[in-house]
């Protein structure tokens, strides 16, 4: 299968993720925390199938301790930011700010990396900040809820986590990583949140068991195609920002089949600046 497929297949799967983690949001007893942890480990167990087929492989893990708690910590955290924005925002205001995890990345490998940050990404970053404004704009002023503020921590952890991944990932089998990745966060949150296991049982119900199994399947598969996109097409800087199109493909699908209509223009140019924002500071 050629990596533009590969991309396409990724692209697709992640903009339906989002809209899928955001239905899953909206019943009023939807708990973030027990979603969270139920989701992750779904796509652990699917992705460690992968693993295990493909080869389950991993190195010495005593050098790598300090960063595999430190992964832990932030996709751990992370991920329950993700489905606690996704209860109280749309799903298409949602993706433009979570987007701006482009910009933390970029700011992560510059302190922690000793990256340079060139003019084209200063641009980048004015376009990414000014597709959130754009967002939060409400009748002539700014209004940045507590869902924004989620949406844009939540962004700051999962840039953070990536970029505490590429110390590892240089030294380990990217599917049993992601294995590692999906699974041992769940259980860190589930060890300080023990509580949230009474609110698991909403999450068994027919409805949203098949739904939640529906997203960790979609979620799982995008991870490894554009892992496959990266194994057979070697070419990073065409693959990312292709990707990155998932934010206009969301905010289109979150208008089709959520009915976010509101202020539906001034979301897509939302999508459209933050897309430029994100391949200029790539």
């Amino acid at each position: 299968m050629s990596w533009q497929i590969l991309v396409a297949l990724a692209t697709i799967t992640n903009a339906i993720a989002v809209v899928l983690q955001r239905v899953l949001m909206k019943g009023k007893n939807s708990d973030p925390i027990a979603f969270s942890i139920v989701f992750q480990l779904l796509v652990g167990i699917l992705t460690g199938t992968y693993a295990c087929i493909k080869g389950f492989n991993l190195p010495n893990l005593v050098p790598f301790i300090p960063n595999l708690i430190l992964m832990a910590l932030l996709y751990g955290l992370g991920n329950a930011l993700v489905f606690k924005a996704l209860k109280t925002i749309d799903a298409s205001e949602f993706t433009i700010i979570f987007a701006s995890r482009t910009l933390w990345i970029v700011i992560g490998a510059v302190i922690f990396l000793k990256e340079s940050f060139s003019l084209q990404q200063f641009l980048g970053t004015v376009l990414i900040i000014s597709s959130i404004i754009l967002v939060s704009w409400k009748r002539k002023k700014i209004v940045i809820g507590g869902g924004i503020w989620t949406a844009l921590l939540a962004a700051v952890v999962m840039g953070a986590a990536f970029t505490n991944d590429v110390f590892i990932v240089s030294s380990f089998d990217v599917p049993s990583y992601l294995t590692l990745a999906f699974i041992v966060p769940a259980l860190v949150v589930w060890a300080l949140y023990p509580k949230s296991t009474k609110a698991m049982k909403l999450i068994f119900e027919k409805q949203n068991l098949m739904q939640l199994l529906v997203l960790a399947v979609i979620y799982s598969g995008a991870a490894i195609s554009i892992f496959l996109a990266y194994q057979v097409g070697k070419n990073a800087s065409q693959i990312a920002p292709l990707n990155q199109t998932s934010t206009i493909l969301t905010v289109l699908l979150s208008m089709i089949f959520l009915g976010e209509r509101s202020d539906y223009l001034k979301k897509v140019i939302g999508a459209v600046v933050s897309f430029i924002g994100v391949l200029l500071v790539m």
